[in-house]
């Protein structure tokens, strides 16, 4: 008997869930707290310090920060569209983490997505040779990645909803970069 496609995505999401939650990631959770904070109570301190430093940096490109930035509204956009249930205890392995709200979007994944990425574009794009650009956006995306796996990692969101955080948060400065008006001063 073959699976039904209403079950194909629930059923991927447990499985890859699990998988997450079986491995021993060993000193890669030492900063899943700072993760936590971060993209939590500490967002706001979070943008605020990364506006600051664009200001200090590179301060031609402080209209691609904060329009960059803006993005995390997508947070409350999609949090108020999407309803979808956080993993359950039997649902799960563990669960270390009991967030209010729901598992989409994750706002640690698209609010430390969106600061790490903006740093990047502002003062690493500015002052980093061609091959540090490079090794730079490769370490932007592997932070993300491991912010993503977090947040699965501790039982607070489904993969697929960190996946698409991820999509949402590069999307957003991907298309704020576009603009030429807000980034070619930068």
């Amino acid at each position: 008997m073959g699976h039904r496609d209403e079950d194909l995505v629930p059923n991927l999401d447990d499985s890859v869930l699990r998988a997450i939650q079986s491995l021993d990631l060993g000193p890669l959770t030492a900063p899943f707290p700072f993760f936590r904070w971060a993209g939590g109570p500490g967002g706001t301190y979070m943008a605020a310090a990364t506006i600051a430093l664009v200001l200090l940096f590179n301060r031609r490109a402080w209209l691609l920060a904060v329009a960059a930035i803006a993005g995390g509204v997508w947070y409350e956009v999609l949090i108020a569209v999407a309803h979808r249930a956080r993993p359950t205890a039997d649902q799960v392995l563990r669960i270390t983490e009991r967030p209010g709200s729901t598992s989409f979007p994750s706002g640690h994944v698209i609010f430390l997505t969106i600061d790490l990425a903006v740093l990047m574009l502002c003062i690493g794009h500015r002052y980093l040779p061609a091959w540090g650009n490079r090794t730079g956006w490769t370490v932007v995306g592997l932070i993300a990645l491991l912010v993503a796996v977090s947040r699965v990692y501790v039982g607070a969101h489904w993969p697929l909803d960190v996946l698409a955080s991820l999509l949402v948060a590069f999307g957003w400065v991907c298309l704020v970069a576009s603009i030429r008006r807000i980034s070619e001063p930068a």
